[in-house]
Order: structure tokens, then C-alpha cells, then sequence
């Protein structure tokens, strides 16, 4: 039985076809993913370029295994499904762009937002149909755009956008993994019945999962995978573990585990150099993990503690942060109310909510936490915040709008940055101000008006991530380039680039292609002094500078292109990207050689 207050009353004009707007809004910001995907400045981790180095070298070698890098402690940092994903999207060098390493991650991220919406849209018109008050007709439209309203949420999540397209690990993982319990969503009563079907299905799904990601993943699956059994084919309480099929119920799950873990270990069997295998990942990249020189407790109640896991969930929506946190409280009411009666959540929502509680569980555990390894239950929390959108108070939805109008704000700042930097008013279309104004104004007129609130809330945050887009899109062209001219000359040649970050230096094999690209350190690039001392490794150099500085007394300048700035000198402070955003967030990047 579902509680009749778990979705929101049917519209009140049956007639007016709003479930199709709510569709085709969610297709058109599905599509709005592909906006300048190709770019360089996309927001993403540091990582990309790291992994996009050892695909593109092991590409180079003609082998599939072993991985190859440009470092000897950072070959075997992720496992080798990822990095083939890229070499065949590359073409094995021959197509390598950023668009077409990227294109995969985007057709994942649409995959998991599908089945968002249909797990989300089922949920929903099952939850209908106690609803006697409604025709058929009605439960349909209101499904769909609970639907559509559940991919929207989903699109708009920051790590969804951040991870969810760059060449990463995130997208694929999560298809993988949340596709498990999405299945088991979808139909439990059949699926946890399956004597052997599903639990050989979700073995090969979690061994695809680990062969993106980690075979630690098996740890977070098989617990929620065990709670699910245990709450909702059982319909037993967690701790109530001495109960008939207990046992075969372990067995399932064990054989998910091991299969998972069976296909995670084709890595070593098919990798000429396994112990490297060994050493670098499982004993580096995992095990190192669960080491503190700190203490355990210190690291887990200090900085970067458990702390980073119980706010995760709400961190990584971001700007639907405030509505994040009112779907907990609206779950949390809802619990309360139910208690002592004979109502009861649906199975496929209490699916969602032990797969949420098993990951955020499990990753309390390494000393070393981050809020992107609850990233594969982000798409559970979306379903979750559609299921609740109508008993979340509109103060949670009124907070969102505040958040984002000050994040459209932001965007308008970053722009007028770009129009000081460039000295060039038209450098962003008039389109460009016409869209961050009027959603802001969009966002104050939904805190004003009622019947505005909910909907402009579904909008606005993916409004701020789509204006980010379009803010940063004209340094991924032209003036984010070289001339042709010049990347004619430096075919062949030896180039010193700045780096502050591991991999930083690969963004120029897709800016100058063709070069060889060697990097020097500069924790600030702008600042970086010693330039002449560069020309003694090599003729060319790449010199950032803020703008209006010279790059060098004793250079030539060849040519020259706009670039955004990154880990910006903490001591530039906040007012600094208020009172000087041209020099804050760009700078100048000039290709030198020694004068003769």
C-alpha cells in the first residue's frame, strides 16, 4: 500500500496538455548538455586531463594493455574500461578531441536520466491509482510530468553536470551501478524472487561498474543489495537476520559480489604486468585510501571527516541544495505521520532510500572522503525529490530560487569580466543578457508568487549551470586559439606549457595539436618570473600574463589567445572577483621565443 499524499494532486486544467511542455523542457536541457561540449573550459575535475593522458598514450602504444602515462606512479590509476572507452571514441589517436571523448559520458548521462524518468513516471501513476478522484487520463499526464520533472532535477544536479560529461568516471559507473537497483525498482516483487536471472545480470552490471571505477564498489552494491532483500523481499527489519531465506538470499547477493569482482579481475589476467596492477591500484589508489597518519577517529570527526558524507547528498546538488534538504525534512514528516498506521512507502521508494543509505554508509568508512563517491545515488535522490516535490515546503523551493538568482548574478559578473577583459561589448551575444536577466527576475517573481514558486524552481538551477556555459563559450573558440598559422609552425616542435596540477599540461595536446608538449611548474602561472631560463630547454614557450603585462623583456612574442584562469591565488580573496573580474578569472597566454 502507498501513503495517498505521496505525489502531488493531478492539474487543475485537465485539458491544457502540461505534462508535454514538462517533456520537451526535459529533452531541450538533455540536449543543452551537448552545448559546448567540445571546449575547454567546461566545468570538470582536474583528473580529465590525467586520464585523458594515459588513454592517449596507450592508444599511441597500439596496445590495449598495459596502460601507459607520462608518469611511472600513475599509470594504473583507474581501471582499463575507461581509458579503452576513450581510445575508441579517439579513433586510437586518429579523431582524438575533447568532443569525442566526451560523447560517451553524455550518452551515459542521458541513459541514467532515462530511467530516472521511468522509474519516476511508474512510481508515480502507481501511487495514482488509490486516487479515485482522477481519471485515468489525469494520472497519465501527472505521471509523465513527474516524470520529466524527476529528469529535469536530475540534469540539474552540479555533479551531474560536472561529472556527467567531461571524460570521467562518474557517468559510466553510474549507469552500472544505479541501473542495479533502478531494475530492482522497477519490478522487486519478480526481480527479488529470481533464483538466478537477476543475480546474474547484476553481477555482470556491477563487474561493468568496477571495471570503470574500483572493485570496492561491490562492497557499497552488495550492502544495499542486502538491505533491499532484507526490507523489501522479506519485509523484515535489518537486524532481523535470523529468518527463513535468509540464507538463500546471502547466496544471491554473495554471487552478484563475486561476479562482479570475477569480471573486475579479467583486468589481471589479461594486463602483461599484473603485480604493477597490484602495487599501483589496489594497494595505492584503494588500499592507501583507508590509511591516516592522523589516527582513524581524528580523520573521521576532524576536517574531511564523516561530516563530508552526511552533507554530500546536498553538496553535490548545489544549487538545489535548499530543496535537497526539504525533501529529507518532507520524507521525514511523512515517516512520522505513517507511524502507527497501516500505510507504508512504495517498494520502488524504499529501494531509492536504502541504496542512498547504503553508499553514504559504506564511504564513511575510508579515512580518505569525498562527496563524489555518493555521485552513483544522485539519480535515487532525484527520484526521491520528485516523488515528495509537492509535500516539500515552498520556503525550500523559495531558498532555491535565492540561491540561483545570486548564482545568475554571478554569471552576469563573470561576463562583464570578459567584456572589460577583451575591451569588446559584443564578446557575448545581447542574447546572453537577455537570459541571465530575465531568469533572475524569473527566480525573484517565483519567491514572490505562489503558483510560480515550484515551477521556476524546476528551471532555475540548471538555468545558472546552462549561463556558465555560455559565459565561458567564447574562449573556446577563436579566442581560445591559436592561429592556423601558428600551429603549422609548432608541428614537430618542442613547447614548454605552465601546469599547477597533475595532467594540467594535456589540454594542450587538443589547443596546439601535433607539438610536443613539455611542462614546467608554475603554481600561478600569471606570476611565473624565471622565463628566460625556460629558453634554454627548448625555443618555444607558453607564457600566461594579467592582462596588460608583458610576458618577457628579452622574448619575442610569435602569437597570443585568451584564457581562463584556474586555482586562483587565495590571496586575490573574494573581493577580488568583485572588483577585478577581468584579471581574476582571465588572462593573456602568449606563444614567445628567445629574441635572436
Amino acid at each position: 500500500m502507498t501513503s495517498p499524499d505521496q505525489t502531488q494532486a493531478p492539474a487543475r486544467h485537465p485539458g491544457f496538455p502540461i505534462h508535454r511542455v514538462w517533456i520537451g523542457l526535459a529533452l531541450l536541457v538533455a540536449l543543452a548538455y551537448l552545448f559546448g561540449l567540445g571546449g575547454d573550459h567546461i566545468p570538470r575535475n582536474g583528473d580529465e586531463l590525467v586520464y585523458a593522458n594515459i588513454a592517449r598514450l596507450t592508444a599511441a602504444s597500439g596496445h590495449w594493455l598495459p596502460l601507459q602515462s607520462a608518469w611511472d606512479f600513475m599509470r594504473n590509476t583507474k581501471p582499463p574500461l575507461l581509458f579503452w572507452q576513450a581510445m575508441v571514441a579517439g579513433g586510437w589517436g586518429d579523431h582524438w578531441t575533447l568532443l569525442n571523448l566526451r560523447l560517451p559520458s553524455v550518452a551515459y548521462t542521458w541513459g541514467i536520466t532515462l530511467m530516472v524518468a521511468l522509474l519516476t513516471w511508474k512510481t508515480t501513476r502507481n501511487a495514482d491509482t488509490a486516487n479515485t478522484a482522477v481519471t485515468a487520463v489525469q494520472r497519465s499526464r501527472h505521471a509523465l510530468s513527474m516524470g520529466a520533472i524527476a529528469a529535469l532535477v536530475y540534469l540539474s544536479f552540479f555533479t551531474t553536470y560536472r561529472y556527467g560529461r567531461p571524460f570521467l568516471t562518474s557517468a559510466p559507473e553510474t549507469f552500472w551501478l544505479f541501473g542495479v537497483f533502478f531494475a530492482l525498482a522497477w519490478s522487486p516483487a519478480r526481480l527479488l524472487a529470481s533464483a538466478w536471472a537477476f543475480p546474474l545480470l547484476a553481477g555482470i552490471a556491477v563487474g561493468i561498474g568496477c571495471l570503470y571505477k574500483s572493485f570496492v564498489m561491490v562492497v557499497p552494491v552488495g550492502f544495499g543489495l542486502a538491505l533491499c532483500y532484507q526490507a523489501v523481499g522479506a519485509r523484515a527489519l535489518p537486524w532481523q537476520i535470523f529468518r527463513p531465506g535468509i540464507l538463500k538470499d546471502g547466496v544471491k547477493v554473495a554471487v552478484i559480489c563475486a561476479l562482479g569482482l570475477g569480471i573486475f579481475g579479467l583486468w589481471f589476467a589479461l594486463d602483461p604486468l599484473p603485480g604493477e596492477v597490484w602495487r599501483e591500484f589496489v594497494v595505492g589508489e584503494n588500499a592507501g585510501k583507508m590509511n591516516s597518519s592522523k589516527g582513524y577517529l581524528k580523520s573521521a570527526f576532524g576536517g574531511g571527516g564523516i561530516l563530508v558524507i552526511l552533507t554530500g547528498y546536498f553538496s553535490n546538488a548545489l544549487f538545489l541544495l535548499p530543496l535537497s534538504v526539504g525533501c529529507f525534512v518532507a520524507a521525514w514528516r511523512s515517516y512520522r505521520q505513517r507511524r502507527g498506521t497501516a500505510q507504508t512507502i512504495s517498494d520502488a521508494e524504499k529501494i531509492m532510500w536504502l541504496w542512498l543509505l547504503a553508499l553514504a554508509l559504506v564511504f564513511m568508512l575510508p579515512t580518505q572522503r569525498s562527496t563524489r563517491y555518493l555521485i552513483p545515488a544522485m539519480p535515487a535522490l532525484a527520484i526521491v525529490m520528485a516523488l515528495y516535490w509537492q509535500r516539500i515546503g515552498r520556503i525550500w523551493f523559495s531558498l532555491t530560487l535565492a540561491v540561483c538568482m545570486i548564482g545568475l548574478l554571478a554569471m552576469g559578473l563573470i561576463g562583464y569580466g570578459a567584456v572589460r577583459a577583451t575591451q569588446d561589448p559584443w564578446i557575448l551575444s545581447p542574447l546572453f543578457w537577455v537570459f541571465v536577466s530575465g531568469a533572475a527576475l524569473a527566480c525573484g517573481a517565483g519567491i514572490v508568487k505562489k503558483n510560480w514558486t515550484r515551477p521556476l524552481a524546476a528551471l532555475s538551477a540548471f538555468s545558472v549551470l546552462f549561463a556558465l556555459a555560455w559565459v565561458t563559450n567564447p574562449f573556446n573558440g577563436e579566442l581560445g586559439r591559436f592561429k592556423p598559422e601558428t600551429n603549422a609552425l609548432l608541428k614537430g616542435q618542442t613547447v614548454q606549457v605552465p601546469s599547477n596540477f597533475n595532467g594540467h599540461f594535456e589540454r594542450y595536446e587538443f589547443i596546439i595539436p601535433g607539438a610536443k608538449i613539455v611542462e614546467y611548474f608554475a603554481a600561478q602561472p600569471v606570476d611565473y618570473a624565471d622565463v628566460e631560463g625556460l629558453f634554454k630547454n627548448s625555443r618555444y614557450v607558453l607564457v600566461q600574463r594579467r592582462i596588460g603585462q608583458a610576458p618577457c623583456t628579452a622574448c619575442r612574442i610569435i602569437d597570443e589567445r585568451w584564457d581562463l584562469r584556474s586555482r586562483q591565488d587565495e590571496n586575490d580573496g573574494f573581493m577580488a572577483a568583485l572588483k577585478t573580474p577581468e584579471t581574476y578569472w582571465y588572462a593573456r597566454e602568449y606563444l614567445v621565443e628567445p629574441l635572436p
